[in-house]
């Protein structure tokens, strides 16, 4: 396709030189081409860009993959680059963005209008944005660090969390999230949508939705029953098969950082603040030991024989559990475990072999005091998540636990247990009492999973299907269809993309 240079080049005196000079393209490794042949790009064009070696303009192949943009032998991750549109080319009936990392620009020019609006939107969902202020409106907080906006233009309502930049700020670990975050996609990560940059603040925009925080849930008194306990904890195993699949660790599994969706109507938990770093084997450990708190570090990383990887989050997702199973409520909002007491264990293990055997227990410390310790199955997979690394429970073997076989084994349809009303979830679950919205809802929720989450242990669903039947035979409040009004009216429609996005994610996910 013959394109006509001369509106482009009539832009050199508009453009300062430096742009010219500095390229933020990488050579992409040999091993990596043939991924690139298999894999199915969002978007495929014939564009304009400036080569700073042959230092001239080009009328090249650009691919779109998630994350990355590919030209040639070349690539750029574009959540480190910042987009900004060339309103010069306007005067020339040209169309024209610039891409800007720490390593250099690069210019891009489109052929008509119509590629430049087909492109630009695809281009903003992976790229840094700026002008916050000017596009939303902060409306509420709902937890720390996150808030409900809405769209100045469409009036559309999203969930922001919003980080402070500051000298001793992690931005370099969230920079790190966002790359992750843009690469994989999974029911229990949050699916962001945009990352906006104003110097002051770094703003991640999420699809609208309302959460609390485990940790907070906990303080305020919950309680959580058997099956709500080993929902979360098989969920928090799930998402560790996912990223060791991608060859990712989340690094910082804490109550504080497993957000509880009460927008939907099962269970469902977010994992966020990842403490993962690309290239860990060239990052300082202490920069991970300065992040996680010391209560969830596995002994092998503080030891220095291991670094993190998911055996060490597994021994986080078993902290987790123990902080769970003798949470005692004391008014605090930080989340430390003292010191794992085995012995706690060894109480808790005898005094359900005494109940067993119907025999008068005296230890009324573990049944009073510790509301959340059920049966001897939860307690066998809480030692062996704790267990040495060595020694450790493999994380097959845990998702296979017979703590969740016993338990689905328990939910299976009977006709004395229909009649029977399951536990609530009260403060962490606001059930719709329409079955058929509920379930377009969680259709919407079911992201890229390989695995088909929860695919050997499918109790939850369940439970849920339970939940809802019961809760259609009561009688429909005031609250709860003000509570569907008010999500109606917040819910945003997720982009449905035309192409195949499970092929799209393979090669940004090897990049990464």
């Amino acid at each position: 396709m013959n394109i006509d240079f001369s509106r482009i080049l009539n832009l050199v005196n508009e453009i300062p030189i430096h742009v010219f000079k500095q390229c933020c393209l990488t050579k992409l490794p040999e091993q990596q081409i043939d991924e690139i042949n298999k894999t199915i790009p969002i978007l495929k064009s014939q564009l304009t860009i400036y080569s700073s070696i042959q230092e001239s303009f080009l009328n090249i192949t650009v691919l779109l993959i998630p994350n990355l943009l590919v030209i040639a032998d070349q690539y750029l991750v574009l959540s480190n680059c910042k987009i900004t549109k060339l309103k010069q080319c306007y005067k020339f009936d040209a169309y024209g963005i610039q891409l800007s990392s720490s390593t250099g620009h690069l210019l891009m020019f489109f052929n008509n209008k119509s590629q430049y609006l087909e492109w630009m939107p695809k281009l903003k969902c992976f790229c840094k944005l700026s002008n916050f202020s000017n596009k939303f409106n902060l409306l509420e907080q709902i937890i720390k660090d996150y808030y409900i906006i809405q769209h100045k233009k469409t009036k559309k309502y999203y969930t922001s969390y919003v980080h402070s930049i500051r000298a001793t700020s992690p931005v370099d670990i969230l920079h790190s999230e966002i790359q992750a975050l843009r690469s994989i996609k999974h029911p229990s990560l949050l699916d962001l949508k945009w990352v906006y940059d104003d110097n002051h603040y770094i703003y991640l925009i999420f699809e609208y939705f309302r959460c609390e925080k485990l940790l907070d849930l906990l303080n305020q008194g919950l309680i959580l029953d058997q099956t709500q306990l080993a929902s979360i904890i098989l969920q928090l195993l799930q998402s560790l098969k996912f990223l060791r699949k991608n060859n990712i660790y989340h690094g910082n599994i804490t109550p504080n950082n497993i957000l509880i969706n009460t927008q939907s109507s099962f269970l469902q938990l977010f994992l966020v603040n990842m403490t993962f770093i690309s290239r860990i084997d060239s990052e300082p450990l202490d920069q991970y030991l300065s992040n996680v708190h010391e209560s969830y570090i596995a002994p092998e990383i503080s030891q220095g024989i291991a670094k993190p990887s998911i055996d060490s989050d597994l021994y986080q997702i078993g902290i987790v559990l123990y902080f769970l199973t003798f949470f005692v409520h004391q008014k605090r909002k930080d989340e430390r475990v003292d010191r794992i007491q085995m012995e706690l264990i060894d109480k808790a293990e005898e005094h359900l072999s005494q109940l067993n055997k119907n025999t008068q227990c005296n230890n009324v410390l573990i049944k009073d005091k510790y509301q959340m310790v059920y049966c001897a199955s939860q307690l066998d997979l809480l030692r062996r998540l704790l267990d040495k690394k060595e020694n450790r429970i493999k994380l097959e073997e845990a998702i296979k636990h017979h703590w969740f076989i016993n338990i689905k084994q328990k939910l299976k349809p009977k006709i004395e247990r229909r009649k029977q009303h399951l536990p609530s979830l009260k403060t962490i679950i606001e059930l719709c009492e329409q079955n058929e919205y509920s379930k377009h809802f969680e259709k919407q929720q079911k992201i890229i999973d390989e695995d088909s989450v929860l695919e050997e242990n499918n109790f939850i669903q369940v439970l849920m299907q339970q939940l809802e039947q019961n809760q259609q035979t009561k009688r429909p409040s005031k609250e709860n269809h003000e509570k569907l009004r008010m999500y109606e009216q917040f819910k945003t429609q997720i982009e449905c993309e035309k192409t195949d996005q499970e092929k799209q994610f393979v090669f940004s996910k090897s990049m990464m």
